[in-house]
């Protein structure tokens, strides 16, 4: 659900492990300046919407993702994504009723 540019996210799955466990609730903004760390929900043209971690961002500018688990899709099968495939950052996370900043 996404309403004046926020994206209201369930996650699904525990590739981001202790992060945000499955069923967490979180928040993402769309926002020019990613930088490598910031979580982020994406468009990936293979894997659909997913939420992962930004390993690294290239010289072109393009980025490198993985996830916050081992069991997660490697960042070599993820490979790299433009930053229009990017549809925001973590802004809040709701963990079993809890709110917690990122």
């Amino acid at each position: 659900m996404r309403l004046f540019g926020i994206t209201l996210v369930l996650v699904d799955g525990e590739s981001m492990g202790h992060l945000l466990p499955h069923r967490t609730l979180a928040l993402f903004r769309r926002r020019r300046n990613v930088s490598k760390g910031d979580i982020v929900l994406v468009d990936h043209p293979e894997f659909g919407r997913i939420v992962k971690l930004v390993a690294a961002v290239t010289v072109n500018g393009r980025y490198s993702l993985c996830g916050a688990h081992p069991n997660s899709t490697s960042e070599q099968r993820l490979g790299t994504i433009e930053g229009p495939q990017i549809k925001g950052s973590l802004v809040c996370r709701l963990i079993k009723g809890r709110s917690m900043s990122a």
